[in-house]
């Protein structure tokens, strides 16, 4: 199988770190050859041709835009895919225009697959046309639903998945243990790791909210962010005077992960929108706890164990906090079925497998309609 895998982002997020998992485990597990389409400046292009699969740089800004159909057509002619998978919507055009472009020139047509990682809900009526729809919680799916008829009957829902760490669980259960990344602090500790346009300010107004009550607890924020944002955040948390309570980090890179809720004693999620999210079930497996809004496709990982979803506002979320803090025991409870719940339903092998499945399904189907 040859598949061609569409993203004109700039920078890498969840959503790219999620195609070069599934490359490397199609490469690795099945042989199969991923390519990459991307844009001229690509942090993902880069990182998948550090780890050497090919890419295509197709998409150009400004005038350029025009030309990337006729781009995406003269690579489809070159490589011949089995199959496209566009993960960015505003890829669904230009990518259907270059198969058309390309399709007189082909032997077979390759299967357009769009996948939708976050929950947008706009409607693209091209969408009838592709032979398949994947999206990585309940909750995308259902946004897209209503606006693009007939979409339902026709989409996989396949979550995000991780690798498992080697979690040495009595260190981690030990409220005194040694911090691995913030060194000079000790518990309690909670934090949130994600982009920083998800919210995170609502966490400096729970820290106020809690400094009086857990004068020991510390926040940290880890995450990328515009400059306007990490500016804004941090004149907030001067203004509160929370320097010493509540803590600003940049992007800590992807391997460091583990040893990061390795500190946390709770992961949190002020995010209300969140489409299903790595981070999460990365937290769980690491056995940290999450606390998170009732909302989003957090509650498609929560429901079956592992942390504590809040219904309400600052309230409430402070609220889940503390308590949760101050039980030793429920935190250890938490952490202990969180990481039943990765081995169980989102491990990296399940959700490359649950890919390759549905991939090798409709390339299947295609050749007994074509039969």
């Amino acid at each position: 199988m040859k598949l061609f895998t569409v993203n004109n982002a700039r920078k890498v997020s969840g959503c790219e770190e999620n195609q070069l998992d599934l490359a490397r485990w199609f490469r690795d597990e099945r042989g199969d050859e991923t390519v990459f389409l991307v844009r001229e400046m690509s942090d993902l292009g880069d990182r998948a041709d550090a780890e050497g699969f090919k890419v295509k740089r197709v998409f150009s800004d400004g005038l350029g835009r025009i030309k990337t159909p006729f781009a995406i057509a003269e690579t489809i002619k070159d490589e011949q895919p089995d199959i496209i998978s566009v993960n960015r919507e505003h890829n669904i055009y230009a990518t259907w225009i270059g198969i058309q472009l390309a399709r007189p020139f082909l032997k077979e047509t390759p299967l357009a697959v769009a996948v939708f990682h976050s929950p947008t809900g706009r409607r693209y009526p091209l969408l009838n046309k592709f032979d398949g729809v994947i999206c990585t919680s309940e909750y995308t799916g259902e946004s897209f639903f209503q606006n693009n008829q007939g979409l339902r009957e026709r989409t996989k829902i396949i979550p995000y998945g991780t690798l498992l760490p080697l979690v040495d669980q009595d260190a981690k259960e030990n409220d005194s243990r040694p911090k691995r990344i913030f060194k000079n602090l000790r518990s309690p500790l909670v934090g949130m790791i994600g982009d920083l346009w998800k919210n995170q300010s609502q966490l400096i107004d729970v820290a106020n909210m809690l400094r009086s009550e857990h004068p020991e607890l510390t926040f940290v924020v880890v995450g990328a962010g515009s400059d306007e944002i990490v500016a804004e955040l941090k004149s907030k948390v001067v203004r509160l005077g929370l320097q010493d309570r509540f803590i600003i980090t940049g992007r800590v890179e992807r391997s460091k992960i583990p040893d990061l809720f390795f500190d946390l004693d709770i992961s949190l999620s002020t995010y209300t929108h969140e489409g299903f999210g790595i981070v999460h079930i990365e937290s769980l497996a690491a056995m940290t706890p999450l606390i998170a809004y009732n909302s989003g496709g957090i509650r498609e990982i929560i429901r079956y164990g592992g942390g504590i979803l809040v219904d309400g506002n600052t309230d409430e979320f402070a609220a889940a906090i503390s308590e949760l803090i101050s039980d030793s025991c429920k935190r250890r409870t938490l952490g202990r079925k969180g990481r039943q719940v990765v081995e169980k339903y989102f491990t990296m092998e399940i959700m490359c497998r649950n890919h390759h499945e549905y991939y090798d399904n409709i390339l299947k189907n295609k050749l007994r309609i074509n039969k």
